[in-house]
């Protein structure tokens, strides 16, 4: 691919912290939709097709270096509750500091109530957010929890706002956070809660923007570690990236299709031997497919689509 010019040396430099992010024009405008409306962006789509990362993009891009105390990511499990977002209040600390004081015989004050009280992601960043520096909030894979957990939030969505009962008190975000909600189309999400969304589907990207995600990748790898890459190699591999998948999408068998974020692992991978001198990087062969493993996820698809090595 060739030396990089200064200037865009300086640029991917400052960005080493956080991987290089390409939306499409269609998923930049769905994100303004969102700002403008003051609702949450719903991303749905499949695993590795860049849900999660577009939030920590969208930080990068309204605070550079400064994105990390702007952003809370809020990372859904199955039994995750909605309050844990909000605040957890540890009332069993409170009683050990009550029963402390009666058996000692302090007669120091109690702290107060809002010493036991921490607050959960949703919480900090209504209190972070501002009109002239929004927050940015990542519910992360919101489909794996309770049926009814969407619904627990529907109040807090809309008024940007939650009570604290066990210390009286009311918090309302100055500004509501641009927040970002994922979901990997695992169970249905309640009509009440989507009302409250920007919907967006990210796609499996076209042939230029595989190609353009694929570059300022390699141009980071070859930042990195001042090896730049043969030309025309990357084309071959995103070209060849291309053809497996649609190969794979065309089976009826094929158990998992390869993610945008495979594809990256496999250029990580094919990089490192060139890197190690393991390998000098010619154009890959038609028909070969190295460190298959990377790409196909089950013994199925490696056994369908994984070649001899050359």
């Amino acid at each position: 691919m060739g030396e990089l010019p200064e200037s865009e040396a300086a640029e991917f430099a400052s960005r080493r912290a956080l991987a290089p992010y390409r939306p499409s024009p269609k998923l930049v405008a769905a994100v303004e939709y969102a700002r403008i409306l003051r609702r949450p962006l719903l991303l749905r789509g499949a695993p590795g097709s860049g849900k999660t990362r577009l939030a920590e993009a969208v930080a990068y891009e309204l605070y550079a270096e400064d994105w990390e105390s702007h952003f809370f990511s809020w990372y859904i499990k199955s039994t995750t509750k909605a309050r844990e977002g909000l605040y957890e209040y540890d009332h069993l600390g409170r009683l050990r500091d009550i029963e402390a004081r009666r058996g000692g015989g302090d007669s120091a004050p109690m702290p107060p109530k809002t010493k036991y009280r921490t607050f959960g992601p949703m919480g900090e960043a209504f209190q972070s957010s501002t009109p002239g520096q929004p927050a940015v909030l990542l519910i992360d894979e919101i489909d794996k929890a309770d049926i009814d957990f969407p619904n627990d939030l529907l109040r807090e969505l809309e008024e940007q706002r939650f009570e604290i009962p066990d210390t009286k008190e009311s918090i309302k975000a100055a500004h509501p956070p641009i927040t970002i909600v994922t979901s990997n189309d695992e169970k249905e999400l309640p009509n009440a809660f989507l009302r409250r969304c920007v919907f967006f589907y990210i796609d499996f990207p076209g042939p230029e923007l595989l190609l353009e995600i694929a570059q300022v990748n390699a141009r980071r790898l070859e930042l990195e570690h001042q090896k730049p890459l043969p030309d025309g190699w990357l084309e071959k591999v995103v070209e060849q990236f291309q053809g497996l998948y649609q190969r794979m999408q065309a089976n009826p068998n094929t158990e998992k299709l390869p993610s945008t974020s495979e594809l990256l692992d496999w250029l990580r991978v094919l990089y490192y031997y060139f890197l190690t001198g393991q390998s000098a990087a010619p154009p890959l062969t038609d028909g070969e497919l190295p460190h298959a493993e990377v790409l196909l996820k089950s013994l199925s698809d490696l056994q369908s689509n994984r070649q001899p090595d050359a």
